[in-house]
């Protein structure tokens, strides 16, 4: 997302989005989650996890360094991501979108807020990082 100045543009913000196929735990949701999923997927009774296509938001931040007057909130950026999925969703079809991130309170507090309404649906490892990261998925 650029915003611009008179005399150039200013990034204030970057998302980059994918789409992949994601396996979703039943047990690890609600049943309004299990049912809203069952209009994307079906449960496969063996494994009992849900295989999915779903839109990643791999990449999302916000430019903290730019002149007040020029920044975007959180929230904002999230706003813009959503209108270009529904473009994509609108194209493609799909419904769901999901992330990863750290298990942090301030960044678990803005992808589950009021706006943004991200729900945990399970965790990974990374093997690059050793890591752990949180999932969280939305529907449109």
């Amino acid at each position: 997302m650029k915003r611009t100045n008179e005399d150039k543009n200013i990034l204030v913000g970057i998302y980059t989005l994918s789409h992949k196929a994601i396996e979703i735990t039943n047990s690890n949701i609600s049943n309004t989650t299990r049912k809203k999923l069952l209009r994307y997927a079906a449960l496969d009774k063996d494994t009992n996890k849900y295989n999915i296509s779903a839109f990643l938001i791999a990449q999302f931040g916000k430019n903290n360094a730019v002149p007040k007057k020029y920044s975007i909130t959180g929230n904002e950026l999230m706003d813009l991501t959503f209108e270009l999925l529904k473009h994509v969703q609108y194209c493609v079809g799909g419904g769901v979108v999901y992330l990863d991130c750290e298990n942090v309170v301030k960044v678990l507090d803005f992808y589950q807020n009021g706006c943004n309404r991200f729900k945990i649906f399970g965790e990974r490892e990374s093997d690059v990082d050793q890591k752990k990261y949180l999932q969280l998925l939305r529907f449109f």
